[in-house]
């Protein structure tokens, strides 16, 4: 494959000395797997989508709420239901031969068949009441919760009201990053040791750079989309931080005990999958390791993960009661007095790299001025963060002591 047969090339003809433009941003974290930025690493192994615009959209398709929630006290004799938070438009989710049963203790909550189609403004729903006689005569409290039990029509009736919903949207923005390597001529006739190699060198600090300052911006980055100073777009892209808002844990204040620890993991866990990445600083890390090490009761265990499922990484899962975190150590996390305490947990099936179509990181060569007495080049790449169901992701926050 590598030789070449009657004046054809073999894609392994262009290895040296990089004829090929070649992906460098995977390219490097191939060759160094134990790199600073696992974020970005563990993005380039789950897959890249192709953008044509700065702008680019993610579309959620989730389940709809199966419960809803009563606005006003409903009168014993009342057939009217007000539903709370109209401005979601929740009653359009009902139709007549839906019924809904009060959530409460004991085997006579209410059950009310709904008896005609919510109309504009959606707000309310026209009820029969008392459903095979449960609770005869009561009232339903504020902010009691109906729960869909199914639906219910007369045989050979027509088919009812057809019922849809619109996805939701979330917008973020490509980020444009550049890193600059340049030696001067001079130097290039230098003797250097144990440098034999500046461009070489230089061309990897700048590739470092590089993705050490996309690493942060992927976790931590705002969203911003305006122009520079000179009318160019300029946009920034959402980080982490600014797209997952639901499952964010501080435990700073408490420190992490179990109970805590337990409730946050409970919620963490109700969406997506079973087994996710906890990309964290080595203080979280230690907390995790003493969360195991001080409970040999209980569903909490450390294992080992084989190198061949973790792109050639030392990582380790860690067994709690309700799903399974791969522990990602983070040397840049580590450097930070604050975040060094953090972990993020990532759902690796809704997140992936988006990137300008053309634009996923190339190295620039020979861009130095006709009149300029160097070598230089750069890396460019235009880049962001995708991220769907945010509610499947999660941030723990100042993981600093263990209180048993």
């Amino acid at each position: 494959m590598g030789s070449a047969i009657a004046g054809m090339r073999g894609s392994g003809d262009w290895d040296v000395p990089d004829h090929r433009p070649k992906s460098w941003l995977e390219t490097a974290f191939k060759l160094f797997p134990q790199g600073n930025a696992k974020l970005v690493y563990f993005l380039s192994k789950l897959g890249r989508r192709a953008v044509r615009d700065h702008e680019y959209n993610i579309f959620e398709d989730r389940l709809p709420d199966m419960a809803f929630t009563v606005a006003a006290q409903v009168a014993a004799n009342a057939t009217t239901i007000t539903i709370d938070a109209p401005a979601t438009n929740l009653a359009k989710m009902l139709k007549a031969g839906d019924m809904l049963k009060v959530e409460a203790i004991g085997s006579t909550a209410e059950v009310v068949y709904v008896v005609a189609n919510p109309v504009s403004p959606w707000t309310s729903i026209n009820v029969i009441r008392y459903w095979n006689s449960t609770n005869t005569g009561g009232t339903i409290a504020e902010d009691a919760v109906l729960r869909w039990v199914g639906s219910a029509y007369g045989a050979g009736t027509r088919a009812p009201l057809a019922v849809s919903r619109n996805p939701d949207k979330v917008t973020n923005y490509l980020q444009t990053f550049k890193e600059t390597a340049k030696v001067t001529r001079h130097a290039l006739h230098y003797e250097t040791r144990p440098f034999k190699n500046l461009k070489t060198r230089e061309k990897y600090l700048a590739l470092e750079r590089y993705v050490n300052k996309a690493e942060f911006a992927l976790m931590m980055g705002e969203g911003v989309d305006t122009v520079d100073a000179e009318g160019n777009q300029l946009s920034t892209t959402k980080g982490i931080t600014q797209l997952v808002t639901t499952n964010v844990t501080d435990f700073t204040s408490s420190g992490v005990d179990l109970d805590s620890l337990e409730d946050a993991l409970e919620t963490q866990f109700m969406y997506g999958s079973e087994e996710k990445l906890f990309i964290c600083g080595n203080r979280a890390l230690t907390i995790a390791n003493r969360v195991v090490a001080r409970n040999t009761l209980g569903m909490w265990a450390l294992e080992k993960v084989p190198k061949q499922e973790a792109y050639g990484l030392s990582l380790k899962r860690w067994y709690t009661p309700h799903g399974v975190l791969v522990l990602v150590p983070h040397k840049l996390l580590t450097q930070s007095a604050l975040y060094k305490k953090w972990g993020f947990i990532m759902d690796p099936k809704y997140m992936e790299m988006a990137y300008l179509n053309g634009m996923y990181t190339k190295w620039y060569p020979n861009t130095e001025l006709p009149d300029e007495s160097a070598w230089k080049g750069y890396f460019e790449g235009v880049l962001g963060l995708s991220l769907a169901l945010e509610e499947t992701h999660g941030i723990f926050q100042g993981m600093d002591a263990y209180t048993p």
